[in-house]
């Protein structure tokens, strides 16, 4: 398996520049609300009952692989993926800051096999080493080592800051009607 490494970046604003969909206009509609005019002159066919929706989900999905990339970058700023990070925050929050690959890979939501390239590329970092389960021996468990729990100590403040950087132009009320309006559609996509 090769190992791959990372050249930290430094994110800034200036950089969101380089991200895709740079050619796309936001403006406020007669109402204040944001939407992007590219997408809505391409689905204005669709007419008026379908079209919030659809403008709906692609702003989503937008914001959604934004979110993914400014992560990524923040992740290498610390010679991580945005995997791995997932892994040492995972475990640093376990009880004795271990877990089977198995409930690992479903906290963090990822397969067997990228558990395993993540928990290996860890472990030859040295912040995570594989221990048997205590309560069965053919069970391994991905644990984090002194390095690990001190290399998520040292960056834990610093993405609670650069998650709060993107929220701080909000109100209140209105990161609760968003965390709502997302849950409320992770409901309906579990059941459809």
């Amino acid at each position: 398996m090769k190992h791959f490494t990372m050249k930290p970046t430094v994110m800034n604003r200036s950089e969101i520049k380089d991200f895709p969909f740079t050619g796309m206009h936001i403006q406020p509609d007669k109402d204040g609300c944001l939407y992007m005019v590219e997408s809505r002159q391409m689905l204005k066919s669709l007419g008026s009952e379908l079209l919030p929706g659809i403008e709906a989900m692609a702003a989503l999905r937008v914001a959604g692989k934004l979110m993914h990339l400014n992560m990524e970058r923040w992740a290498e700023r610390h010679d991580l993926s945005e995997g791995r990070m997932a892994v040492l925050f995972r475990l640093r929050k376990a009880p004795e800051q271990r877990l089977a690959m198995s409930e690992l890979a479903t906290g963090i939501g990822v397969s067997p096999r990228n558990i395993t390239g993540l928990v290996d590329h860890l472990a030859e970092d040295g912040l995570v080493e594989r221990v048997p389960d205590p309560a069965d021996r053919r069970s391994i468990q991905a644990q984090l080592t002194q390095k690990g729990i001190d290399k998520v100590d040292s960056i834990w403040r610093a993405s609670i800051e650069a998650q709060s950087e993107l929220t701080k132009h909000f109100t209140k009320h209105e990161l609760t009607q968003l965390r709502h309006l997302c849950l409320r559609l992770v409901q309906h996509m579990r059941e459809g």
